[in-house]
């Protein structure tokens, strides 16, 4: 099976799951779920496969690559999320956890599968 489609798959899975589990966990978040997850999922198939192509292109930039597009996705969030760092009406810390734990489950997603894939080269 190609990488790309297993990747979106794996993530697909990961973002419903993880969507189902955390509506559950807090049913009235502050930032919508659905735009949490959907924004994390799409981001994540990104990152993993971008960081397949630098690594196909230049393999001893692969560092450099991650870093590079992890603040990208970063600077994104925040354009898309300006709630995050708005002053009036500010969020509570527990509103900001339910991003930040999602956002840093889908970075250790991200870590997981350039581990896995590095790990098969």
């Amino acid at each position: 099976m190609n990488f790309y489609l297993k990747t979106f798959l794996f993530v697909a899975i990961m973002s419903i799951a993880a969507y189902f589990i955390h509506g559950w966990w807090s049913p009235d978040p502050a930032i919508s779920l659905v735009r949490t997850y959907a924004f994390l999922g799409t981001a994540t198939f990104i990152t993993v496969s971008g960081l397949k192509i630098v690594h196909r292109l230049v393999p001893d930039k692969l560092g450099y690559g991650f870093l590079g597009l992890i603040f990208v996705k970063c600077g994104a969030a925040i354009l898309l999320f300006p709630e995050l760092i708005a002053e009036d009406p500010a969020l509570s810390k527990a509103e900001l956890l339910n991003f930040l734990a999602p956002y840093f489950l889908f970075l250790f997603i991200e870590v997981g599968i350039v581990i896995k894939w590095l790990n098969d080269n």
